[in-house]
């Protein structure tokens, strides 16, 4: 499966973590996931994504302890979304205490 980054986040080391873990969950990369995820790897629920070419992150964004991102891809030529919420540990931190992860099938 091809990630397709639409998202610009040089300037953002926060944003640059969200893009990061954001296709880390897509490619299900357990190593990557863990290093910024507190609660681990399998505590998440991951959305089915087979037979799925390409994915593009649309959006990613932080503010505070808070982010998020978008992504959409075509299933049966239907433009599908998922979308994913973070929470960092602290308003500095670069790890995520909380993840959660909105698929629309």
């Amino acid at each position: 499966m091809k990630i397709v980054h639409q998202v610009n986040c040089n300037n953002a080391p926060k944003n640059k973590t969200v893009t990061k873990v954001t296709e880390a969950i897509l490619k299900r990369d357990q190593d990557v996931v863990n290093e910024y995820y507190l609660n681990q790897f399998d505590s998440l629920t991951y959305p089915e994504l087979n037979n799925i070419d390409e994915i593009t992150i649309v959006s990613a964004m932080s503010h505070g302890k808070s982010a998020s991102s978008l992504c959409e891809y075509y299933n049966q030529n239907k433009k599908k979304y998922i979308g994913m919420f973070f929470e960092f540990n602290t308003f500095k931190a670069q790890k995520f205490k909380e993840i959660i992860i909105i698929h629309n099938e």
